[in-house]
């Protein structure tokens, strides 16, 4: 009606004013015309639009007052109607939006400016025409100017466009978005698009899922890059040849290429194709995380889909199972791989010696060694550590040295969690200078002590009283660049108290500030009570100022401060009274 009313009073105005009325006429009628419906007619009938015939069809608009909210509109009713030619009708949106944009900055009026909903409509419409490199721009862009969006508001907004195009949606944009994520080096965004896709019953494409992991390696984001990899694994998006390559190389960077492999090969009995070891390495880095039930589901997935040897696998499920202490699980796996006609191997038999070698069954853990032999497979490095670990746990120090003679002897060095038990195990058998020695002839074939081995050393020798030893050891540590943290402090100067040398410990305590390292209300505890069972109140009190007046927040516990009130009242009432 209102186009109506406008129309014929222009018609009125020309009669009654011959040029003059004509022109007021059709300044009427673009008026008139300028809305969104009219707009995204004319865009979705012209051959191609450009900016002077917007201009010319809608002077009203071009002059950046085109109504807030009119550029959504216009872009979702292109959207929503289906084009037997969807190129000239995208190409004409995205001239339309570039045009409008520069109304709006000519405008002084901020609430004018291109919404999300626009770029997001506008993408998909552009996608839809197979206009990819236009739309990456288009939405790259967007990322950039509404970053201080979350990410999963950003998701909502671009979703809730391709919902709204209705039937002429099509899934390109979605899948595009994991790109621009990607191109954008936002691997993380990337990852959470991919999964926000996904449970929105859209599968992102195996390019999209390339482009994520290529994203996060870049980045160096290697937990990133694994789940892209298990989360397209899990949606059945299967590893081409650039998938494969890219796990490999993160495989590399982070140092685990040749362990896995040799891993794969010991399984196998020989060499196996990249796209196994890629995926044997995602299985195990679940098996790590203890979801035992995802990575059978996932193991059992690959099998179907030839991606995993039957060997190999059924040897990782028995491997999950091991891992969490499920033995009867573990049989019944084991049992069913030789019934499938899958050759045990040593992989396998290192598993179940690992799992009863944690339960502390040793004659088990043994057994099995001797049926690993037997069936003429040779024990590994992972297969000692694993029985050097159980013996000293269980306290048999000679069987476990014994081990570990037969695994230098095949040439195998221990790693530094077997190392710490056989030093805890010596230590706790008051062999702390045996322990010393041992450690040194490992250093000696290229083992890497950390903070728990000094630690478990410190502390055997603090069980034989030697302060000097304790010392020397902290010593040790620093020659070899090793900074002590609150952990190895604490051991050093509990030790130290507890060998009697406080004065040796209070110098370790100024060696922790020096290092930056803050002191807790522990270690001020361990040394007040000392000087107070040593009788030293004064010294008792000392420490006690310095440790309110440094810090605040450090308060000494209940049993330390009712020790030091007692101790002051003692030396108080042993004092002759005044005269």
């Amino acid at each position: 009606m209102a186009v109506r009313a406008a129309s014929c009073g222009g018609r009125a105005v020309a009669r009654r004013g011959g040029v003059l009325g004509r022109a007021l006429s059709s300044a009427l009628l673009c008026t008139a015309a300028a809305t969104p419906q009219h707009i995204s007619h004319y865009l979705a009938h012209q051959p191609r639009a450009t900016w002077e015939a917007l201009s010319a069809k809608f002077p009203a608009a071009g002059v950046g007052a085109v109504p807030h909210g009119h550029v959504d509109a216009v872009l979702l009713s292109l959207a929503r109607r289906p084009h037997a030619s969807p190129e000239p009708v995208a190409k004409n949106a995205l001239t339309f939006f570039h045009w409008s944009a520069a109304g709006v900055a000519a405008s002084s009026s901020p609430s004018t400016s291109h919404s999300l909903r626009s770029y997001c409509l506008l993408v998909h419409l552009l996608s839809r025409a197979a206009l990819f490199r236009d739309a990456s721009v288009l939405l790259e862009a967007a990322i950039a100017k509404h970053s201080s969006y979350p990410a999963s508001s950003f998701l909502d907004a671009f979703f809730a466009a391709y919902e709204d195009s209705g039937t002429a949606a099509t899934t390109r944009g979605l899948h595009l978005l994991v790109h621009a994520y990607a191109r954008l080096r936002l691997p993380v965004e990337a990852l959470e698009a991919c999964r926000y896709l996904a449970r929105r019953g859209v599968t992102p494409s195996l390019s999209a899922f390339n482009a994520a992991l290529q994203s996060a390696k870049r980045a160096g984001a290697f937990g990133v890059a694994w789940e892209v990899f298990e989360l397209m694994t899990q949606k059945r998006v299967y590893a081409d040849q650039s998938t494969v390559e890219l796990v490999v190389g993160i495989l590399s960077r982070e140092g685990k290429l040749a362990k896995t492999a040799a891993l794969v090969e010991r399984i196998h009995g020989k060499k196996c194709a990249p796209g196994i070891v890629a995926h044997v390495a995602l299985a195990l880095r679940m098996i790590e995380e203890d979801r035992v039930e995802q990575v059978i589901l996932l193991l059992k997935r690959m099998l179907q889909r030839n991606l995993l040897l039957d060997g190999i696998a059924y040897s990782l499920i028995v491997h999950a199972y091991c891992r969490i202490g499920d033995l009867k699980s573990a049989f019944e796996q084991r049992d069913d791989m030789v019934r499938r006609g899958c050759r045990l191997n040593a992989f396998v038999y290192t598993c179940l010696i690992r799992a009863h070698c944690c339960e502390g069954s040793m004659d088990k853990a043994v057994e099995f060694l001797q049926e690993m032999v037997s069936m003429g497979l040779r024990p590994y490095d992972a297969t000692y550590s694993h029985l050097i670990a159980g013996c000293f746990r269980e306290g048999m120090v000679q069987e476990g040295l014994a081990y570990f003679d037969n695994m230098l002897h095949e040439g195998f060095v221990p790693d530094i969690s077997s190392c710490n038990e056989m030093l805890d195990g010596l230590c706790n058998a008051g062999e702390v200078c045996k322990a010393n020695s041992l450690l040194t002839s490992i250093m000696d074939k290229g083992l890497v002590p950390d903070q728990d081995t000094y630690r478990i050393l410190i502390s055997g020798y603090c069980k034989a009283g030697d302060s000097e030893g304790i010392v020397k050891i902290y010593h040790e540590m620093e020659h070899r660049g090793l900074n002590p943290g609150v952990d190895v402090f604490t051991t050093l100067i509990r030790s130290l108290c507890q060998c009697g040398n406080l004065k040796e410990a209070e110098k370790f305590l100024a060696a922790m500030k020096k290092k930056a390292v803050t002191p807790t209300s522990d270690l001020y505890d361990l040394l007040i009570s000392s000087y107070c069972e040593k009788g030293n109140t004064k010294r008792a009190l000392w420490l006690y100022d310095m440790m309110i007046s440094e810090n605040e927040k450090l308060v000494p516990s209940a049993d330390s401060f009712m020790m030091l009130v007692r101790r002051v009242i003692k030396v108080k009432n042993s004092c002759p009274p005044d005269s």
